[in-house]
């Protein structure tokens, strides 16, 4: 934009100057044609850059979920289809639920068999129970000989041990029926939010292991854009700063959004976790910062679809109004140049 502008300026200077010489080039009319153009550019640099950052790197942004079962096995039915809208809940594939079905029944009669069989071991219990205070009794009256109480108790005991065994049994058998109805009844996958499928090209008879991820799921439930700009122009860049924002997708339109907040990390700066001692090689500077914008107004006849590109604006609190407006007249500027489009 700006080499267009450039490229505009010098052309009216030279119809005025040269091609039909109204006026003679002095070195008044130098100093001032030179003068307008070294002071634009000064402000373009000073207060447009600094005041109403400027970026040319702007995307929409959608949150991506990885899809994947709870269990790996056979893929028995597929319900839903890639690029089509999906009700949060939607059933998108089944697993073959035939193993844990399986596992379900033989946990439910082995915990059925072993419920019959504390019944019957608490029975016993009590009659043991019973004969050791009829003991008890019967020794203090020197009915019976004391040598016969350790033999009553040793009973009494072992059952105990019995049922304790059996509990811990049940436990076991109480997870393993746990584990195979959260199969079952994630054995149909759903969307976890309003959204569509991305490439989607599961098919029945499809084998996939455990955790695998076999789609990507884009939620439509939250939108944001996501715009690169200079680091000396991000120190005034606020929550709530108002954004015009043009897509090259919608040529000549212009779209209003706001700032919901500067990004104050990047990833090239990020170390990776190794033994090695940092050295200069591994910090990589990068001259930008992201703003996550938020997007204003109605877009139901322009949707902002997942990945499309533009470039916006931000005008900060340190922006005058005469700033504001060469940067509009810029951004409407570039998105009318949209309609340019080489196809070759």
């Amino acid at each position: 934009m700006e080499l267009l502008v450039t490229i505009a300026y010098f052309c009216f200077v030279w119809i005025v100057f040269f091609k039909f010489e109204w006026l003679r080039f002095s070195l008044f009319w130098k100093f001032v044609v030179f003068g307008i153009y070294i002071g634009a550019a000064l402000s373009e640099v000073v207060l447009l850059g600094q005041t109403t950052p400027y970026s040319k790197e702007m995307v929409v942004e959608r949150y991506v979920i990885p899809v994947a079962p709870e269990f790996g096995g056979l893929v028995t039915e597929v319900h839903a289809s890639a690029n089509v809208p999906i009700k949060k809940g939607d059933p998108l594939f089944t697993m073959d639920k035939q193993t844990w079905q399986d596992k379900r029944d033989q946990a439910q009669a082995a915990m059925s068999a072993a419920g019959n069989q504390k019944k019957s071991l608490e029975a016993k219990l009590a009659e043991a129970r019973l004969k050791l205070k009829e003991a008890k009794s019967l020794v203090a009256k020197k009915v019976m000989a004391a040598r016969e109480l350790p033999l009553r108790q040793d009973a009494v005991d072992d059952v105990t041990a019995q049922i304790a065994a059996l509990d811990n049994t049940f436990s076991g058998l109480k997870a393993a029926l746990d584990e195979a109805n959260y199969n079952l009844e994630h054995a149909t996958v759903v969307a976890p939010e309003d959204g569509y499928l991305v490439d989607f090209v599961l098919r029945p008879g499809a084998f996939i292991r455990i955790k695998q991820q076999v789609a990507s799921f884009v939620s439509t439930e939250e939108l944001y854009l996501l715009a690169a700009i200079d680091q000396r122009a991000a120190q005034w860049v606020r929550t709530g700063d108002k954004v015009h924002f043009a897509l090259s997708m919608y040529p000549g339109r212009v779209f209003n959004a706001e700032v919901e907040h500067l990004i104050q990390a990047t990833s090239s700066a990020q170390l990776q976790l190794s033994a090695t001692l940092p050295s200069m090689r591994s910090l990589k500077p990068s001259e930008f910062f992201f703003v996550k914008l938020k997007p204003v107004g109605d877009f139901s006849e322009t949707p902002l679809i997942f990945g499309a590109s533009g470039l916006a604006a931000i005008f900060t609190g340190k922006s005058i109004d005469l700033v504001q407006v060469i940067r509009m007249i810029e951004i409407q500027s570039e998105s009318i140049l949209n309609y340019l489009y080489n196809p070759f």
